[in-house]
């Protein structure tokens, strides 16, 4: 039963945030060990089904030609060393330390989420320079290994900031994030031993919800998508706040 209740929770959490082009894992984090499983084992399971969910919504969106990589190599080559960092890192830090440093995490990207985004032509970008692709990766890297989220709450927020559309910043995400995960999957995986089962069963259910959403993001208002993310990342982490302080 835990084990059809932690796919259900990926299926629905990887549809539900590629929608907005952003990895389940933020949300499926706090969900895992609410049901019951433990802190580290559900931040490499999480990292595996962002790797399955976004690495589909990828698929889709180069074969169908609505995305090339084009500058944003540099993002995705700083992230793949820094996520084995963060993991290790992970390990080094109190497990309520790590666990307010999420819960924070969790409610600033739904609140730089929600910060409105100009849409004048100047500001409408596609392309992002080689040093500030490397800054990037390398902190969303770091994210992604150490609170076992992806990067997808790093970048998503920054580059709403710097003014790319909503639709660019969704397939970026899909692109990038699931190296990182990887990268950082694998740390975890040298770092004790994981239940492959548990493993594969759930990272086909995050790779068909990931694929599904992917599909459906095209067709609906992305703003309110985004609004909806937001809302649910900063009530997660509020709800992890104020069970910390009581």
């Amino acid at each position: 039963m835990l084990l059809i209740s932690i796919a259900a929770l990926a299926f629905g959490l990887s549809f539900f945030f590629a929608l907005g082009g952003v990895g389940s894992a933020v949300a499926l984090v706090p969900a895992l060990i609410a049901i019951g499983v433990p802190g580290g084992v559900a931040r490499p399971v999480a990292l595996l089904v962002n790797v399955a969910s976004l690495g589909g919504a990828t698929i889709h969106n180069l074969r169908n030609g609505k995305f090339k990589p084009g500058s944003w190599w540099p993002l995705i080559v700083f992230s793949l060393p820094a996520a084995p960092v963060g993991a290790w890192v992970s390990s080094r830090i109190p497990q309520d330390l790590l666990q307010g440093v999420f819960a924070f995490f969790m409610v600033f990207s739904g609140l730089l989420m929600m910060l409105p985004v100009r849409q004048t032509r100047e500001k409408e970008r596609e392309t992002c320079p080689p040093l500030g692709g490397a800054l990037l990766g390398t902190a969303s890297g770091m994210i992604s290994g150490m609170l076992g989220v992806g990067g997808g709450g790093v970048i998503v927020p920054t580059l709403y900031a710097m003014g790319f559309r909503s639709q660019h910043i969704a397939m970026v995400t899909a692109l990038t994030v699931p190296f990182s995960s990887l990268t950082g999957f694998i740390a975890y995986r040298a770092m004790g031993p994981l239940n492959m089962d548990v493993c594969l069963t759930v990272s086909a259910a995050a790779l068909a919800g990931g694929m599904i959403g992917t599909r459906a993001m095209h067709r609906i208002d992305q703003s309110k998508v985004r609004l909806i993310l937001a809302l649910a990342l900063m009530a997660s982490g509020g709800r992890i706040l104020w069970k910390m302080v009581g």
